[in-house]
């Protein structure tokens, strides 16, 4: 199962309000993350082992294991934002709000398929959040 971090809706307020620590924006992302798959993953799918391996066993336990996992409290400067293979790029926070409000808005089905089977789902505004 692939793990992906991203920038979620509750971090629009976090910008708004102009509270957005590089860490505050990492939890943010991890939170969509844990909110979406729990939302929209089968009972079956939230059932099977590997899916708690990676996710745990509700929001809660998810969001732990995934700041833990992302290192959240470890990130100092936006553009450690930016991991993987974009690590090195600039992160753009006006384009991590759209792009979190762009897959906040998401069906499931979408929001799965974007990382998993279809990236062509994916919100066409993420492609600016690290370059």
């Amino acid at each position: 199962m692939r793990k992906f971090f991203l920038i979620s809706s509750a971090a629009v307020s976090l910008f708004a309000v102009g509270c957005a620590t590089p860490e505050k924006v990492c939890e943010a992302g991890v939170d969509q993350i844990c909110e979406r798959q729990f939302e929209c993953q089968s009972a079956a799918v939230k059932a099977d082992a590997n899916f708690q391996a990676a996710y745990g066993t509700s929001e809660k336990d998810c969001k732990t294991k995934l700041y833990a996992v992302s290192k959240c409290s470890e990130r100092k400067e936006d553009n450690d934002n930016c991991t993987g293979a974009l690590a090195g790029k600039t992160f753009n926070l006006d384009a991590a709000s759209d792009c979190s409000d762009a897959r906040g808005k998401l069906s499931c089905a979408d929001y799965l398929a974007a990382f998993s089977t279809d990236p062509s789902k994916q919100p066409e505004v993420c492609a600016n959040v690290c370059k």
